[in-house]
């Protein structure tokens, strides 16, 4: 007989003090995520978890699995190499709309067309939060920033297409 092993949102759940924003979008996600990951009934060291620069980026510290908080824009990079050396483990990248679609756009995509079967959670506030209002290439067009007065300008890159 095979017993099953179940788990709780709080085994997945690190010791670390969560720092974001009041009100941001992001303690629902990590909230949610480590719901999952307690009903997936899969042992916490078969995770690793992933990103890169942001407010996204904390995640690593947040979740009580493996995890590497890497360089700007190399998030993909750094999980196909963990995939890679550790074929068993369920990978995921934690990465925002600056992070992956500005400076980790070649990495994402080259992680896509590899299919290492990676789980990539890109968090999409079409704004660099972190740097307080810079838009990013998710931006809608028009939107004044602190550091676009006149409003965005360039057309969007859509994450979905």
């Amino acid at each position: 007989m095979t017993e099953t092993l179940t788990y709780k949102k709080k085994d997945f759940s690190s010791d670390q003090e969560v720092r974001w924003c009041p009100g941001c979008g992001d303690y629902a996600i990590l909230n949610g995520v480590q719901q999952a990951f307690a009903s997936f009934g899969v042992p916490k060291e078969k995770f690793a978890v992933v990103s890169g620069i942001g407010c996204s980026s904390r995640f690593p510290y947040y979740m009580s699995t493996f995890g590497f908080h890497s360089i700007h824009g190399r998030a993909p990079a750094f999980a196909t190499g963990i995939k890679i050396a550790n074929p068993d483990l369920h990978v995921w990248v934690v990465t925002g709309d600056g992070d992956a679609m500005s400076i980790g756009g070649n990495h994402l995509i080259h992680a896509m067309r590899r299919n290492l079967n990676l789980k990539i959670m890109l968090f999409n506030n079409r704004i660099y939060g972190l740097t307080k209002g810079q838009y990013s290439p998710t931006t809608v067009p028009g939107l004044k920033t602190p550091s676009s007065p006149y409003g965005a300008l360039d057309t969007p890159v859509s994450p979905m297409a």
